[in-house]
Order: structure tokens, then sequence, then C-alpha cells
């Protein structure tokens, strides 16, 4: 007689099922990047600048933000050239604005030669506490058109020298072919009269109030006729301004008078009509602001001369032959000020109203007006930090299993056009060990065309080669995994590598925290987790009645449970047991339920029944026993009862 003391350990191998990936979760959800043109085709733009309105901004505001583009590029440790075309105002619902313009000639209020920095306004569609964005590029990303968009064109800068009727205004017309009306560059032209004043030159200041353009109207270019006619609205230039009905601010105006008459023919007038039809003149004759508001060379009717008013003692109405002001003017005589009003526009919220302005002029000498740097119910943007273009991860989401190929998925909602390996991926453990590198990524799922640059971008192409990586087999259940997406452009950079674009006060190691276009998905590894017990009873020995032993002749029952433990179901699960030489497997003695206690049928004796075509699929041939089971959720367990005769 002999006691066996431990039986054969059971050998299991355990395939897992690949875990259904759940609904996209990336970090940034979306790129949510604007495309004019549908995204990878055309022109894509690169980076952008949030500018946030308060809540005193309102519709049909002006919003208006200085930005430096320079030191927006070093911010974003990009370098290449600005691209002055690229500039786009974004609406906080991915719209383009419509009226819109960038003035590189302009920059915190005063005339800028810097290419790189300039003045940005739009008008407001979207009322309230916003977030605008203003999109911007360098060359080496691709060219962009010039802006089509509708300008404000208040500063004369969207007009070409010479052009009568502006962009962005509503008409321009002049009652003969003699008077100017047109935009006009910096210049310092030398002009002459016919006039009995004299006829001698004199050099007149024609520079902008800002930027490179004003407007000039009046009778500058020609000698008029001399018989002193006079014509009433002789140039008159229109634009419609539609006023928010909250906040509507102030409409302010600069201009500047210059000529020799001071005829009551030679004026300048500004007047603002009213939905209703209702004319009011802040500048002009009717006015009554001459002193704060000239709108004449002088008001009086004597052109200029040595001590006569005019041009030569400009603004000197009320001088004595010294040149000592009597009436309150305060600018000195022969000086060429620019002058500004502004005009409250609370009379008109709500209201589309008419800018006019014009002149009256009398055909004798000559005298003209520049205007410039009209603007309206101005609201101030605040900038944040530079941005670059989308990228987001969309997998592997949620979970994936062991021995799992992982399929990498990502939205680039801007044409990546790095010269090699434009996107890629690295997958890193829970431990923070990177475990796969430069994984590359593919637009269309064939691999090496690169040229459509689609949304989504994959490594699993349909050649049969992707470049994989697949979860290691004897990953346990872990959270922490990462798959980190990087799109990069064609700019070099200032910080890391090429076609990097930085986060401002960030250190340079290649993850989402740093920089602008790198995306990280987090996901976690489902795996089972098997455990397997074995209990052995004797239930017979052919000779004790009651204290059986494990002798020649007799008979054992084994059990085997198994279970799983794990965060996923275990699929295809395989468990066998070869039995030793000393015991011989009882045939049609299989058995199965979900315990050691249900897989019992029948009496607990040699003649048990058992049911050998159970759905687990247990079998045996020879001395191996053989356990299959389709699928084991989590948690669960399962038990298989099976005897054997001790030989």
């Amino acid at each position: 007689m002999f006691r066996i003391a431990r039986f054969a350990l059971i050998m299991m191998t355990a395939v897992l099922a690949c875990a259904q990936l759940g609904p996209a979760a990336a970090t940034q959800r979306s790129p949510g990047w604007w495309d004019p043109d549908g995204v990878g085709t055309g022109s894509d733009w690169h980076y952008r600048l949030p500018v946030a309105l308060s809540a005193a901004s309102t519709v049909n505001s002006t919003a208006k933000v200085d930005i430096d583009f320079a030191a927006l590029i070093t911010q974003l440790g990009v370098s290449g050239t600005f691209d002055a075309n690229s500039v786009r105002v974004v609406r906080p619902g991915g719209a383009i604005a419509a009226v819109q313009e960038y003035n590189d000639t302009i920059y915190a209020g005063a005339t800028d030669a810097t290419a790189t920095r300039g003045e940005v306004r739009w008008i407001v569609e979207d009322g309230g506490t916003q977030t605008y964005y203003v999109y911007f590029d360098v060359t080496a990303n691709g060219a962009k058109s010039v802006n089509p968009q509708t300008s404000i064109n208040g500063n004369f800068e969207h007009s070409t020298s010479g052009t009568q009727l502006p962009s962005g205004w509503s008409s321009a017309t002049k009652s003969n072919t003699a008077y100017d009306m047109q935009v006009r560059p910096a210049e310092s032209p030398s002009v002459t009269t016919n006039g009995s004043a004299s006829s001698n030159p004199f050099t007149t200041d024609g520079n902008p109030k800002t930027g490179g353009f004003s407007y000039m109207f009046g009778a500058r270019s020609n000698n008029e006729p001399t018989t002193g006619a006079g014509q009433l609205r002789t140039t008159v230039l229109t634009k419609s301004i539609a006023v928010p009905s909250t906040n509507p601010g102030s409409l302010v105006i600069n201009w500047r008078p210059e000529g020799w008459d001071a005829s009551s023919f030679d004026q300048m007038f500004v007047t603002i009509t009213s939905s209703g039809g209702t004319v009011t003149e802040y500048i002009g004759p009717t006015a009554g602001n001459y002193t704060t508001a000239p709108y004449s060379p002088s008001d009086g009717n004597s052109a200029a001369g040595l001590f006569n008013r005019g041009y030569g003692h400009y603004n000197g109405y009320d001088d004595t032959t010294l040149g000592t002001h009597t009436l309150g003017m305060t600018v000195g005589y022969h000086a060429e000020p620019w002058w500004t009003k502004a005009i409250a526009l609370s009379g008109y919220a709500g209201q589309t109203v008419t800018l006019t302005v014009g002149t009256n002029n009398s055909e004798l000498e000559r005298s003209w007006f520049h205007v410039d740097d009209i603007e309206w119910s101005v609201i101030n943007g605040t900038v944040g930090a530079a941005e670059g273009f989308g990228v987001a991860a969309t997998s592997p989401a949620g979970s994936a299993a062991p021995g799992q190929v992982l399929t990498i998925t990502a939205v680039v909602d801007a044409k990546p056009t790095a010269a090699a390996n434009p996107v890629t991926a690295d997958v890193v453990n829970n431990a923070g060990t990177t475990v796969a590198s430069g994984v590359k990524l593919y637009n269309d799922g064939t691999h090496g065309d690169t040229a459509a640059n689609d949304a989504s971008w994959t490594n699993n192409g349909s050649d049969g080669a992707n470049p994989t990586y697949t979860v290691p087999i004897s990953s346990g259940s872990s959270a922490g995994w990462t798959v980190r997406v990087t799109a990069r452009d064609a700019s070099t950079s200032t910080q890391a590598q090429g076609g990097m674009v930085h986060r401002s006060g960030q250190g340079t190691t290649l993850v989402l925290a740093n920089w602008w276009n790198i995306d990280e998905q987090t996901f976690t590894v489902d795996a089972a987790n098997i455990g397997v017990t074995k209990a052995m009873t004797i239930v017979s020995d052919g000779y004790n009645g009651a204290n059986f032993k494990a002798i020649p002749g007799a008979q054992l029952k084994y059990c085997v449970t198994i279970s799983n433990s794990g965060t996923a179901s275990a699929s295809t699960l395989i468990a066998t047991d070869s039995l030793p030489a000393t015991l011989g497997y009882v045939p049609g003695s299989l058995t199965s339920g979900t315990d050691c206690a249900s897989a019992v049928t029948a009496e607990d004796d040699d003649t048990s029944g058992a049911d050998e075509s159970d759905p687990i699929g247990a079998s045996a041939s020879g001395s191996t026993v053989t356990i299959i089971r389709a699928t084991l959720a989590t948690p669960g367990s399962f038990a298989v009862t099976y005897r054997a005769t001790v030989s």
C-alpha cells in the first residue's frame, strides 16, 4: 500500500480575447482647428493665438489687438519666415470672421516699420465674454493667399494709392474731375495756386496720421477756374456702420485741413445719418465748434498772403499781425496738425447709420483735407499663449489586452509637411518605459503616400506591412499606458526636433506638457488572471469501509477549479492534465459545474453518472485530461471532476 502525496501539476494555456476599444477619449478630444478648404487640402494653418474679449464686447463692436508675430514664432520654438498674408481671425465657433484686417504698418497706435508685427481688427459677431483665435503661419508651411475677407479700412491701409472708393466704404463721388478724392501715401507735395494771393509753391505735409495711407479730398491737384463759384458737396465719401445695440461707445475720426483759401465754400463736413434719415453735422460750418474741430484752413474769407489767413498762417483767423491768437485757437499758425474728435454713438445704438465725410469748395483757390484712422465701438482684446496646430490621438482608447496588436490613430487638422516621418507615435507602458518609438502613422492606409494628407492617420495600413506594437502576452492588468502622437510641420525648431511647436516656458522633453503638436492618449491593459486549484478525495479502496486508502485498486476523485479574477474575460481557455503512470483514468467519469459540489451528478461511487458532452468540452485521451472553455468572464469560475484508479 502506498500514498500519492501530490498529483501532477496542471498545465494551462489561456489565450485572451482582444478587448474592444471604447470611444475616443483623447486628451485634446478634437483638434478644433480651423481649416478653410478641408483637412489636408489647399492651405493649412499651423499656429494660432487666442484673444479673449470681455463681457463689454457686443455684436458689431470693433475688436482690436496688437500682435508681434515674430515674438510668437520665437515663443513657439519655430524658425521660419512670417507670412504676412496668413493672418486670419476665426470666431469662437470655428467660422472665419466676415470683416477683419491686419495692418502691419500700425502697431500700438503709431506708424510702425517692423514687418512682422501690427494691428489686427475685426467686427465682433459673437458678443460677450468670448475667445477668438488669430491664425498665422510661416512660409515654410506653404505661402497663404491674401485675406479675402472684407476689411474695415477706417485707416485706408487696405486700398492702393489713387483709389477713389476705398475697400470697405460705401460710395465716393465728386461733382467734377477737377476735385480730388483718393487714397494717398505718405508724401510732402509742393503745391501752387493760381489765385491772387500767391503763386509761390508751398510744401505741405501729406503724411498719414498712422500707417502708410490716408484719404485726401477737396481741391489740391488742379488749378480751378477763377470765377470764384462756390459748390456744395463737391466731394462726398460715405461708409455704412452697424452700431452695437449695447455698449455702442464712440466713433473717432482724425482729420487735417490744408490749403490756402478760407472762403465760406472751402470747408470740410462730417455727418452721421440715422436709420430714420436724420442728418447731424459733427464737424463743419453748422457744428459751432471751430476752435476744437476746425473745418477749413482758416475761418475767414481771405486767401493766404504774408499776413492774411490761409495756409501761410494756418489757423490764423483770430491772429494779430504778430501771430497772437485772440479768439481761442490754440494751434499756432503755419502748423498742420491732425485733429481728433470722438462722437458718442449712444443715440444710434442698434442702428445702421451712414457716416459721411465731404467738402464744399470754391473754384478759386486750392483747399483740401485728409482723414485717417476712423474707428468706432472699439473693444481691446487680451492675447493668450500662442498654440501649435491641432493633433488628437484617438486610439487606442479605453483598454487593450495582452497579445493585442495596437491600432494607433490620430486626427491631424492641419497638413503635416515634415519631409520625413511627419506623424509618429511612441508607446509608453505603465512603468514609464518607452516600449515602442517612432511608430510611423500613414494618412491613407497605403504606405508611402503622404501626398493626400487626410485628416486621419494610422499605423493600420492595408498592405500588410504595418508598423506595429503588440502588448506582451505576459502583461498583467495595469493602468497608465500611453500612446504619444507627434505631428511635425515643415518649419525648423530652435528648441528640439524640426517641426516641433514649443509651449512657452516649458521644457524640451517630447511630451504633451512641453509641445503643442503632441497629443497623449492613455489606456489600460486588461488581462485575465487565471487561478487553478485542484482537490482530491479517495472515494473507495475495495477494503476499508470508511477510511479509504490510496492503495492499488483505490479510486480517486479529482476536482479542478479554474477562476478568472482579472480585469478582462479570457477566451479559448485550455487546461491539460497528464496523469502519471501510477494512475489510470476512469472512462466516463468527467463532469462539470460551477463548483466541485455542483459537478457531482450522481452517487459518489465508481458508477456515478458523467456528462462528457458538457459545453465546457472536457475530454480524456489516454492518460491526458483536456479541459476547454470558450470564454470565462470576470469574475467567474467553473469546476471539472473526473476519477482515476491507482494501479
